[in-house]
């Protein structure tokens, strides 16, 4: 008898926590390159060199906007070296530059629409948003793949 109690006890106190945690933890608000729908996958270059200049946006799947704070860019750029002994191999180089606001600086604008050509991967991680209130919020990441 006094280890149903337990067991029930256990479960009853299980559940509580389990739902304290869902309130603890909002989820992260949807970040989108420059005013479109892009968050994740592959991109044309033409498209990414277009929405870039656009910055970030957020929005919720209610509509409501978020002014992006600040994020850190990663940018993978995918080269061809030849080793000591002339094999050649595919290297990716990184780039790492933290933004302050929704936008790019013109030399981080200009360089990547320079540079930027099939198979490079922009990661824009660790964003920060605010709602019309200022409340902050946690801002999802972005992985865009270039692609022709």
């Amino acid at each position: 008898m006094l280890g149903a109690c337990m067991l029930a006890f256990g479960a009853m106190w299980a559940q509580q926590k389990k739902e304290a945690d869902k309130k603890a933890k909002p989820k992260p608000v949807p970040v989108y390159l420059g005013n479109s729908n892009y968050s994740n996958g592959d991109i044309s270059k033409h498209i990414f060199d277009s929405l870039l200049t656009q910055g970030l946006t957020s929005r919720d799947s209610a509509g409501n906007r978020y002014k992006v704070d600040g994020y850190l860019l990663t940018y993978g750029e995918r080269n061809l070296y030849e080793d000591s002994v002339g094999q050649l191999m595919v290297v990716t180089d990184y780039l790492s530059e933290v933004g302050y606001g929704d936008s790019l600086s013109s030399f981080l604008l200009n360089t990547l629409r320079d540079r930027s050509k099939k198979g490079d991967t922009v990661y824009f991680d660790q964003i920060t948003v605010r709602d019309a209130t200022g409340k902050g919020f946690k801002g999802k990441g972005v992985k865009l793949v270039i692609q022709k």
